[in-house]
């Protein structure tokens, strides 16, 4: 087999003189990119291949539509290229700071925001060093005032308690971080008025600021405070002139572990805010670029993103549209990511990495088409792993479909905006995730859809499978799940995932959450279990068909529907249901009382095996908050008669599944399960999570292979 490809080879010791051969590599990505642009014929393939170690890669490397059909590939793969687009701090010396014994070195930025010692994030000094402070007032907020109606009443300052701000030295490197509702707002301090208790920002909040379902004002904490730094080994500070210890310039304070000496430390500051930019337009897309094997690392913004409408929110209209926010309206939606498609189609990435970023990993920005992301681990990053956000038009240029992220390990996320989602997928169509492993996050693992209400969606025919979710949440914010879904989708599957163990601050810690409008749905074969509310939740919608799921062990019941209405909200068949000492369908006596359930709930197996007298299966309750803000939850009205004198669940039955290890949580059933007799096909998901290579079908996932003769120059 031959080839008419270009073949470039790049080294960690090639020279940025060299002609690509394998015998005198090109030094870095941009380098051997140059040299392939040089001698392509138009339309031609080219592969790079990359031999194994690390790179400088201090700025992103773009491609354009000339630079269409393209790979860049790991020689390697057992010895893969590493780009990291930091840079090692080094010229270390002793200074004191706050009466501590610390190191200073300078800093390659004036601003920074992460700072990786030995691969790892260091934390910057907060203030309190535990817990939060809470905001005394918001003028003309009434905290325990509508939910719906304050929510985007949002402030650039709010007045603090006595005793609550210390003197800061640098109060303008200091910022404001408020975690409520569904989102975490950074708000640079511009100002403190310390004779009226004013605090100021140059970011107003994008909600109020209040403590959501608690009804009282927000929780908040100060980061980046150069008075706390010292308290506590493993920080650091970046001192932006140097004045704090007398030196010219910014310098990277450090303060290492007793013992460890400074000089073994490889102590790493971002420099690049981007690794690879896939630059198309809509006359001009880009076509086939490869990533193979590629791991990249190290890469954040100088400043905080602000947050500027329009959001594709009904609520766009009345925010001015000069605007800037501390927080996204949800899901960190406009964050960055290190990767950034644009108007790609059929690109790849495939194997390799992206860890310890600011922002996402990889955003499929407007017409990205035909993308796969497979194999890829995703770790330590500030926001997601995937976003993708096309536009509203799925006739336009613009819209994005038929992307894939399959079979990768997305894990510890969320560190700079914890209301990120791990996969989120806005407007677009027939889009698969599936078989990925994501853990360890503050909010949602995988949200599709991006339209409130029952207005005309282009979020169809989407696919989320076989993916194992769980650890997420962290008791931070509310109002998420291990999968979300937003708006009216047709065709829309989920099927197949594992998700457990999510975990709210006040509300809504939900296994899979069907928000405003979601219809049309099909969720099958999903095992969900411990969760901090219910099991399933949807807030209102239509016509969603939920059967043969095993929903188990929620902490506040397993089933809860927000908006009851005139319609079939959901049909629910043949599902296994087990409590803990909670009722299977829990509701609310308001608006959300269970008797007006509009559902169709029937041949079920439901069991507890320490059940409520009356409200095993159905049930409504209360959620008080107590003088510490946390929101509690008790059964007041058990309600399995009436449950049952409203037809539901008439063929249903209360046994014990059989399960096989209820206390491992292997909830497959044993043989001879009740389940067998009502028709429930028990859902196995132990292939949840990422597959065997051999088992990615994928048409773009297959790999690149060596020419055996002479590559060719060109």
């Amino acid at each position: 087999m031959s080839t008419d490809r270009i073949e470039v080879y790049a080294a960690p010791d090639g020279s940025p003189y060299a002609d690509g051969s394998h015998g005198y590599p090109a030094n870095d990505l941009a380098h051997a990119l140059a040299l392939v642009r040089k001698r392509r014929e138009p339309g031609q393939r080219a592969v790079i291949w990359m031999a194994g170690g690390e790179y400088a890669h201090a700025a992103p490397v773009s491609f354009t539509a000339e630079d269409s059909f393209t790979s860049v590939v790991a020689a390697d793969p057992s010895n893969p290229p590493v780009l990291r687009g930091s840079v090692r701090i080094a010229g270390w010396r002793p200074v004191t700071i706050n009466g501590v014994e610390a190191f200073a070195a300078p800093s390659p930025r004036s601003v920074a925001r992460r700072l990786y010692v030995d691969g790892v994030a260091a934390a910057r000094p907060r203030h309190p060093r535990d817990g939060f402070l809470r905001v005394e007032e918001q003028t003309g907020l009434d905290p325990a005032g509508s939910f719906v109606g304050t929510l985007f009443d949002g402030a650039a300052s709010f007045r603090f308690a006595d005793g609550d701000i210390p003197a800061l030295a640098q109060e303008h490197a200091v910022e404001i971080v408020v975690p409520h509702y569904w989102v975490q707002e950074r708000m640079p301090i511009t100002a403190i008025d310390r004779e009226t208790r004013t605090i100021t920002s140059s970011l107003r909040s994008i909600f109020a600021l209040r403590d959501d379902a608690a009804a009282l004002f927000a929780r908040y904490y100060l980061d980046n405070v150069a008075e706390s730094f010292g308290e506590v080994a493993g920080e650091w500070y970046l001192d932006a002139t140097g004045e704090l210890i007398g030196a010219s310039g910014p310098h990277v304070l450090y303060l290492p572990a007793p013992g460890v000496d400074i000089a073994d430390l490889d102590v790493r500051m971002p420099v690049a805010e981007a690794f690879v930019t896939l630059d198309g337009t809509a006359e001009a897309p880009v076509r086939e670029v490869r990533l193979e094997g590629i791991r990249f690392a190290e890469a954040d913004f100088d400043t905080v993103p602000a947050a500027v409408p329009p959001f594709g929110v009904r609520e766009d209209p009345q925010l001015p549209v000069d605007g800037r926010y501390a927080a996204d309206v949800q899901a960190a939606s406009s964050v960055p990511g290190a990767l950034r498609f644009s108007f790609a189609r059929s690109c790849a990435m495939v194997g390799g990495a992206i860890e310890r970023v600011g922002g996402y990993g990889v955003s499929l920005g407007p017409g990205t088409r035909g993308a796969l992301i497979s194999g890829v681990e995703f770790r330590d990053l500030g926001a997601g792993a995937v976003r993708s956000g096309g536009g509203i038009d799925a006739l336009a240029a613009d819209y994005n479909q038929a992307n894939e992220v399959s079979d990768c390990v997305i894990e510890r996320g969320g560190q700079v905006y914890p209301n990120a989602v791990a996969v989120l997928f806005q407007h677009g169509s027939h889009n698969v995730i599936a078989h990925n492993e994501i853990r360890e996050f503050l909010y949602s693992g995988i949200s599709v859809g991006w339209m409130w209400d029952y207005l005309h969606s282009p979020s169809e025919g989407n696919r989320i499978e076989g993916n194992h979710i769980h650890h997420l949440g962290g008791g931070l914010l509310n109002d998420m799940g291990g999968v979300y879904l937003l708006g009216i989708a047709p065709g829309t599957v989920i099927r197949g995932n594992r998700i457990h163990d999510v975990e709210c601050a006040n509300y809504g810690g939900w296994g899979i959450y069907l928000d405003e409008g979601s219809s049309h749905v099909v969720i099958e074969q999903n095992v969900v279990y411990d969760v901090s509310s219910q099991a399933y939740h949807q807030h209102y919608g239509r016509e969603v068909i939920i059967r043969d799921n095993v929903w188990a062990f929620g902490r506040n019941g397993q089933i809860s529907l927000t908006r009851p209405e005139d319609h079939v909200s959901f049909t629910f068949h043949r599902n296994i249901v087990v409590g803990d000492g909670m009722p299977a369908f829990v509701g609310y006596p308001d608006h959300r009382d269970i008797r007006g359930f509009g559902i169709d709930s029937d041949l079920n197996l439901f069991w507890d095996a320490e059940p409520i007298v009356g409200a095993s299966r159905a049930a409504n309750a209360t959620r008080e908050t107590g003088a510490d803000g946390r929101v509690g939850f008790d059964i007041v009205e058990p309600l399995d008669d009436e449950w049952a004198r409203r037809g539901h669940d008439r063929h249903s039955i209360t046994a014990d599944p059989l399960f096989e290890d209820v206390e491992g949580r292997d909830l497959r059933v044993r043989e001879g399960s009740p389940a067998e007799a009502l028709g429930i096909r028990v859902p196995d998901v132990r292939g949840a999570g990422p597959r065997p290579v051999a088992e990615r079908r994928h048409p773009l996932a297959s790999p690149t292979l060596v020419d055996p003769f002479l590559p060719t120059q060109g």
